[in-house]
């Protein structure tokens, strides 16, 4: 039941964030599209018929895979087992071209540039690349310490 309504719902995103990506995608500013695209989410949340549920936005975890997502993704995970990062040969060629279509389509979706898209393998990755990023950047000023809290994700404590 939860599957069946989460496809209806992705196909409702999928509508729904390409249309944002597509309307005056030259006359609209980063913001104005993030906006009509965070307000078109939560219109077909409560549009749905999925049950009410908290998402938890740890792929890695809870949240459901968009069956697109594992459309696009089978062929290297059951056929072309190729490494993205392998630039010797063919079959990592082929992975990597998948990898960079994949990063555009994403750019595409938020309005960002490719080259500001980063691929994780889950939310502790992304966590220590976005603190190690801060403390590096304001390391350069001076500033060596990092300051958190106990209510942060225990990957990060």
């Amino acid at each position: 039941m939860f599957r069946r309504n989460f496809r209806n719902v992705a196909v409702q995103l999928g509508k729904i964030s390409q249309a944002t990506v597509s309307s005056n995608a030259a006359e609209s500013s980063r913001s104005e599209r993030m906006e009509k695209l965070q307000n078109g989410i939560v219109e077909a949340f409560v549009s749905s018929d999925v049950n009410v549920r908290p998402i938890y936005l740890d792929v890695q975890a809870t949240t459901p895979t968009d069956p697109r997502v594992v459309d696009a993704m089978l062929p290297y995970q059951l056929n072309d087992f190729g490494n993205p990062h392998s630039r010797t040969h063919a079959y990592g060629w082929e992975t990597e071209k998948a990898v960079d279509i994949a990063r555009k389509q994403v750019a595409d979706l938020i309005g960002a540039d490719q080259r500001e898209i980063i691929f994780t393998s889950g939310a502790t990755e992304s966590n220590n690349i976005a603190i190690k990023g801060v403390a590096n950047f304001y390391r350069v000023a001076g500033k060596t310490h990092v300051i958190t809290a106990q209510t942060e994700h225990k990957c990060v404590l």
